[in-house]
């Protein structure tokens, strides 16, 4: 990359640049495709761009490390950031939504232990079952909300207009 962008700079071909060099056109070809070639070959490159070879070598191969652009999401991480309801919520309105999930969790159980237990016509289910249920559920829905913030950060899909 960084050696197409010298030759493009300095408006020759990659034919020329392999006649200046005395390389051939396939070693141009691999370098600029970010490719390891031999350090002969970067001592020519250098010469010719009138560079360091050493600085040339970790400019070359610097893009070869990892980097989190190009780190594929799990399915649920992109699930979630795609839910529509909570894709324009900022950090205040997520955690205003974790307190009152949790809030109705804690009010849930409690009352599972002061009503009656009925039986419903929902799969034999009683009320209380169906209120831990319930509880379960805004718990788990308080825990999502809760890391919908650092997925947006590691994940580099966070709204440039939503604030922090």
């Amino acid at each position: 990359m960084l050696i197409r962008k010298l030759r493009l700079d300095r408006g020759i071909s990659q034919e020329q640049l392999a006649e200046a060099t005395g390389l051939s056109i396939r070693t141009i070809q691999r370098v600029e495709a970010g490719h390891r070639v031999s350090y002969a070959s970067l001592r020519v490159l250098a010469a010719t761009f009138n560079i360091n070879v050493d600085a040339l070598e970790q400019a070359l191969y610097a893009m070869n490390t990892s980097t989190n652009e190009y780190i594929e999401k799990p399915l649920w991480v992109r699930l979630v950031l795609s839910l529509p309801s909570l894709r324009g919520l900022d950090r205040p309105s997520l955690l205003k939504h974790e307190v009152c999930l949790v809030g109705y969790a804690f009010f849930a159980y409690v009352a599972s232990y002061l009503i009656p237990s009925v039986e419903t016509f929902y799969w034999n289910l009683t009320t209380v079952d169906l209120l831990h249920f319930s509880a379960f559920s805004a718990l788990f829905l308080a825990y999502i909300s809760s890391i919908i913030p650092r997925l947006r950060e590691n994940s580099k899909e966070r709204n440039p207009t939503l604030p922090k």
